[in-house]
């Protein structure tokens, strides 16, 4: 009896719990605002402001880096909510509205992988050499 019960139990949570699609503003009350807050605007310190996303789209790496963070590589999601959750927050709060979506092969690729240390693995936009002065 206590293993059907066990079963009958399990079966029900996997039922409702992780294949119940979470709507991606939700998700992201639920994953993210904590540390980014509401707005997605950080603490200025170590949390950073997810309005200020787009120039990482436009490096070598900044896609890949924006999967790897440790909060979003070991959020509790499934890899294809992950990737809609990363697009919602580019789109809505970054205000990038062209950008290559992220598929769910690349974020649980990527995933796998957390960075140790995020901030010193960030990658920076490419500067102009300095101007030479004669």
């Amino acid at each position: 009896m206590r293993r059907q019960l066990s079963s009958l139990l399990l079966a029900a949570s996997a039922a409702t719990g992780a294949s119940a699609e979470v709507p991606v503003r939700e998700a992201f009350q639920l994953h993210c605002s904590g540390c980014h807050g509401p707005e997605g605007r950080g603490d200025g310190r170590m949390v950073p402001d997810l309005r200020r996303l787009a120039p990482l789209l436009e490096v070598e790496g900044g896609r890949e880096y924006l999967v790897r963070v440790p909060g979003v590589a070991q959020a509790p999601l499934e890899s294809p909510a992950l990737a809609r959750l990363l697009d919602f927050v580019l789109r809505e709060l970054s205000g990038v509205e062209d950008h290559e979506a992220f598929d769910a092969a690349e974020v649980d690729r990527w995933r796998r992988r957390p960075l140790l240390d995020p901030v010193g693995a960030r990658p920076l936009p490419r500067s102009t050499p300095p101007a030479i002065s004669r």
